[in-house]
């Protein structure tokens, strides 16, 4: 049977009311469908040609789109198209959306920046590269105020401005990034981005060779200013270099998140790394080979709080601190590695901290390795010179080596604890192969170190200088005087039984000394001062043992300190 073929305008207004209601509807869809294909806001800048692909055609479809929230794309060919524009485009009204679909170029010749993002809006770029861009005030390719902007799979190349943020200058709004390249960009301090009060957002971006170039510049790569909140993940800082923060500044009140992320090959004065005055969380990353001229090869952590986890410093370099210096601030490490960083200076020098550098401030340090860091002057793996207290739980040096005092620890300060702690083969030149305690004696600042449940690991004389105070159950196979409680086993004759440094298992990557069957170790510490885990984050059993590894503990799961991106 045909049915009645009617057009909107003859349907009878005899059918049923259920009939008028549909015919209603459909009509109601066609005109929202319609509305929705012919969306004015949208804009297409070129035909097919790339001679077509002008900056006067993109400024016609910025104009469009901003009218309406629209999406501009570009019909320039199969190629790579360069678009060269002569001034800056600001962005006032409306949400705009830029999709290069990875073809498109904007160059701004280093007549100007590229674009300007006023309050309110949303700027989102996409698949596109911005080179060039040139300001004499903020934000070499981007200046946003007050703006959300988005950025995914942009490229920012050779970009520069005279003040801040040779990329991105970020004012009082929001900015996400996600898989994006900056590389090359220049400013007289935050060579890629300058963070003024933002929430800034980045996910799988890699800065490489950006400078701060001021001099007073900081945040080769990025500064996050006061009031500003970064979070960084799955990232990569390589080459990038300023005066303080080769790869990233963290101003005193800014807070920064830092996971999955590698700083490779920056370079600063202070911090070749990172500088941290602010609050600063690292979690799975990798800090290695950056170098800094003065303090922190890795980090320098400077009236700041710092807390660190399952992450590692290896072959970092500095005048002081190779690893990690850290001046009047907290710091936190749980899950670490301090490896094989370096405190030198470049044509010779004394200097201290190869691992670590602590003068002033709070230092809690669990569960970490500190192995194979050398000082050119005192304290291989770490060098403390501070009235604050220094605590090591469940930590393991070995192969450390100082040219002068304290081939594992130098202690010029207050309070040192040192709880179930492995020292081995460590080497100082002139005395102090494990530690070397030189506090001046005062009521103000007794300057004692203190050990409980620790083990020294070789024949030479371990402990030198100073006030020691054994809490007892220590062992030392070389002379520590110190170790004069009834628990103690000074000049222990015979062999300790210990396997070599070794990755016994754990949460976290770290070669750990561990007690072999019959090892006067096991069984041998204090309950009262033990962790309910070792350094490997497994439970300790029965008795707990001296040193930092329990003998018989199931230790679950290996990682690798972080996933290189």
């Amino acid at each position: 049977m045909q049915l009645p073929n009617y057009s909107i305008t003859q349907l009878p207004l005899e059918k049923p009311m259920k009939q008028q209601i549909t015919c209603l509807t459909i009509l109601l869809l066609i005109l929202i469908t319609g509305a929705r294909l012919t969306r004015a806001a949208d804009a297409v800048v070129g035909n097919g040609d790339p001679a077509s692909c002008t900056e006067a055609a993109f400024d016609t479809a910025l104009t469009t789109a901003s009218s309406g929230g629209g999406i501009i794309t570009f019909n320039c060919g199969p190629a790579v198209t360069t678009i060269t524009l002569s001034s800056t485009k600001f962005l006032t009204l409306g949400n705009v959306t830029v999709n290069g679909n990875g073809r498109i170029i904007l160059d701004a010749n280093n007549n100007d920046r590229h674009f300007f993002a006023g309050p309110g809006i949303t700027f989102r770029l996409q698949n596109i590269t911005l080179r060039q861009g040139n300001s004499l005030v903020n934000g070499g390719a981007v200046e946003a105020s007050g703006a959300e902007v988005i950025l995914e799979n942009v490229q920012f190349l050779d970009n520069t401005s005279s003040v801040a943020g040779g990329a991105i200058y970020c004012y009082d709004g929001s900015l996400t990034i996600a898989n994006s390249l900056f590389q090359n960009n220049t400013a007289d301090t935050a060579g890629a981005i300058f963070n003024d009060g933002c929430d800034v957002t980045i996910t799988g971006a890699t800065f490489a060779s950006n400078q701060a170039t001021g001099g007073l510049g900081r945040g080769g790569a990025v500064e996050n200013s006061t009031l500003g909140s970064l979070t960084v993940q799955h990232s990569r800082f390589s080459g990038n270099s300023a005066l303080d923060g080769g790869g990233l500044y963290v101003a005193a009140g800014a807070t920064a998140v830092l996971h999955s992320t590698t700083f490779s090959q920056n370079s600063g004065g202070y911090g070749g790394g990172i500088e941290n005055s602010g609050a600063i969380t690292i979690t799975h990353s990798l800090l290695t080979a950056n170098d800094a001229s003065g303090s922190g090869g890795g980090l320098w952590n400077i009236g700041g709080t710092a807390v660190v986890q399952q992450t590692s410093f290896i072959d970092n370099f500095a005048y002081e601190g190779g690893g990690i210096s850290t001046y009047g601030a907290s710091l936190t490490m749980h899950d670490v590695n301090l490896l094989n960083n370096v405190a030198n200076l470049v044509g010779g020098g004394a200097t201290d901290g190869g691992g670590l550098y602590h003068a002033g401030g709070t230092v809690f340090i669990t569960n970490a390795t500190i192995s194979g860091n050398v000082a050119m002057n005192n304290g291989g793996g770490i060098f403390q010179a501070s009235d604050d207290n220094l605590t090591l739980t469940n930590v393991t040096l070995t192969n450390n080596t100082a040219a002068g005092l304290g081939g594992a620890f130098y202690h010029y300060g207050r309070y040192a604890i040192l709880s179930n702690v492995t020292l081995g083969d460590n080497i100082a030149g002139i005395a102090g192969n494990a530690i070397y305690e030189d506090s001046p004696q005062t009521p103000q600042n007794p300057g004692v170190v203190q050990t409980v449940n620790s083990v020294i690991i070789g024949s030479a004389v371990n402990c030198d200088g100073g006030l020691f105070l054994s809490l007892g159950h220590n062992i030392s196979q070389g002379s520590c005087a110190s170790f004069s409680d009834a628990t103690d086993q000074d000049n222990y004759v015979g062999d300790l039984l210990l396997g070599s440094p070794a990755f016994n298992g754990g949460a976290f990557s770290m070669q750990t000394i561990l007690p072999l069957p019959g090892s006067p170790l096991i069984d041998a510490g204090d309950a009262g001062f033990c962790q309910a885990t070792d350094q490997r984050s497994a439970a300790r059993v029965g008795i707990c043992d001296v040193g930092a590894v329990e003998y018989g503990a199931v230790a679950f799961r290996l990682y690798l300190p972080v996933v290189v991106r």
